[in-house]
């Protein structure tokens, strides 16, 4: 078992159960804490994301976590590990996301994750010597767009990273998913800059895509 504290800077939907990042408060390392129980595929469920007294775990909170000694060892997710489930995250403190910015800086690279599409297949990824699935980026004018589905509604954002244009990328953020709930189908301006965690996403079965996303949205 080891133990970290970390920052915690997304906190994005998953199936039923929600996605979990943030970077390590001494080095800024990016980590990913994810359940031991395969059923969860990676995801936290709500009951984890608990203090003790009962409040809930919020963005930049910084959490102490400890960490089970089994290596998770994802070739798409390097950044993935086990936390223990018989401990609860113990809050120690809080930042600002200027904080965070002035303690490791951004995730600046040419491209967000290997290419300039919105995913790329896994096999392609396993290819390049160093992988990385989490990204602190800043963009310009972002826009949310609300497509109606059979049940439900999917939310994607388009925005300029670095020059280009980038559209439909997953919006994970839970707060601005519930922010445009009651929209109806339409493309809506949202920051003209923004600063984002950008994740990729697993193989998904159908297609052995991996999807690029956003994950939260500051």
């Amino acid at each position: 078992m080891f133990i970290r504290k970390l920052i915690i800077l997304a906190e994005s939907a998953k199936f039923n159960n929600f996605c979990v990042a943030g970077v390590d408060f001494e080095t800024g390392k990016w980590i990913r804490p994810i359940s031991e129980k395969p059923e969860l595929e990676d995801a936290v469920p709500s009951d984890d994301l608990k203090y003790p007294d009962g409040s809930k775990i919020e963005l930049l909170d910084v959490a102490e976590i400890k960490f089970s000694d089994r290596a998770a060892n994802n070739p798409i997710q390097p950044e993935n590990f086990f936390y223990n489930q018989k401990y609860y995250w113990q809050k120690v403190g809080r930042v600002t996301l200027q904080e965070v910015i002035n303690l490791r800086g951004f995730d600046l690279r040419e491209k967000i994750f290997y290419n300039d599409d919105r995913s790329i297949f896994g096999a392609n990824v396993i290819k390049f010597a160093e992988r990385e699935s989490l990204l602190l980026l800043p963009v310009e004018n972002l826009f949310i767009s609300v497509e109606e589905a059979e049940d439900h509604k999917k939310f994607f954002g388009d925005f300029d990273y670095n020059g280009k244009k980038f559209c439909r990328f997953s919006v994970g953020d839970i707060a601005l998913r519930k922010k445009f709930a009651d929209n109806g189908a339409g493309k809506y301006f949202f920051k003209e800059n923004a600063v984002v965690v950008f994740s990729l996403t697993n193989p998904f079965r159908y297609n052995a895509e991996c999807y690029k996303m956003l994950a939260q949205i500051f």
